[in-house]
């Protein structure tokens, strides 16, 4: 069953004496201020680049692509570029801004388009594939001529095959393939599109990387996680009012975040509540009660005692 996942937590505490006569305890009550629970699901990946949000031009280093205006499958408009080049055989090059990987070093690329199939045209070099390449940089420092459009300076991701074909006058169907890239090490990027005699269009270009949300369980809080690898190991603190019990090893609580935005298995945690509280909302949090010891019940009783002779 999924943790709960606390977005945007605010904790405040209201301490009060506690009502019941000759008790030396308070009531301490905790309120969750504009907190909202999730039942566990993946964060919603941060996305570095979305051109389906653009409203203007895109300026791309193109060599030599079209940039024009389009329509999605749902009908909104868009910025897209395309390439129709049958008669030579010639390479042609596409080139994205500098782009900011931020905290990531994995990536994710999708990449909407649409493909010409090849028996529809009178063409010899017609293909129906393209190539997505990237060139790693620590500044925006691309020019027209630099990196040189080339595979090495550039490395290849993959090259993409359509899954659906465009006939004249056929059915428009568009293509979604979802590239992984990493590791990075430099600070940011530029993605690059090559095509060799395709008919294609560029609808959308989404980069995004995927993180693990802030999570409460066992008593740990455990902050929001970028993974780097297959698993990453996230460290966590007790949470209020939750300590390592007496004689326990003083290991801080530890988890490991999937690559995929979710959260592995269950915490490593010896968390537990201080005496005087008690576990709340299926161990997220250690609640105050009002609580009187032995040690307080007999100073009581003495006390009682003691007015009792004064009255006799």
């Amino acid at each position: 069953m999924p943790g709960l996942v606390f977005v945007q937590e605010s904790l405040s505490c209201v301490v009060t004496p506690c009502p019941i006569s000759g008790l030396h305890g308070v009531y301490v009550t905790f309120r969750l201020d504009s907190a909202r629970l999730t039942d566990g699901k993946p964060y919603k990946p941060k996305v570095l680049m979305n051109t389906k949000l653009e409203t203007s031009d895109l300026r791309w280093t193109s060599y030599p692509w079209e940039e024009v205006s389009g329509l999605d499958d749902e009908g909104n408009s868009v910025r897209t570029y395309q390439i129709c080049t049958l008669d030579s055989p010639a390479s042609y090059w596409l080139r994205t801004r500098w782009i900011p990987r931020r905290a990531a070093t994995v990536l994710y690329i999708e990449i909407r388009f649409t493909m010409m199939e090849c028996s529809s045209l009178n063409s010899r070099h017609c293909k129906e594939t393209f190539n997505l390449y990237y060139y790693p940089s620590d500044s925006d420092d691309a020019t027209n001529t630099h990196p040189a459009w080339m595979e090495n300076p550039y490395t290849k991701v993959a090259t993409v095959a359509a899954d659906h074909l465009l006939r004249r006058g056929g059915e428009r169907r568009s293509n979604v393939k979802t590239v992984r890239l990493g590791p990075l090490r430099q600070a940011g990027l530029y993605l690059a599109f090559h095509s060799h005699s395709a008919c294609m269009a560029l609808l959308s270009v989404r980069l995004y990387y995927r993180k693990c949300p802030p999570l409460r369980r066992a008593f740990a809080s455990f902050p929001e996680t970028v993974p780097h690898a297959l698993v990453e190991p996230a460290q966590g603190v007790c949470v209020e009012n939750a300590v390592t019990p007496a004689g326990e090893q003083a290991r801080p609580p530890s988890m490991l975040c999937g690559e995929d935005g979710q959260w592995v298995g269950e915490p490593t945690s010896s968390c537990a509540c201080r005496p005087g509280y008690e576990a709340a909302e299926s161990e997220l949090r250690c609640r105050g009660e009002c609580v009187q010891t032995d040690r307080q019940t007999d100073r009581q009783t003495d006390r009682q005692t003691e007015r009792d002779r004064q009255t006799d």
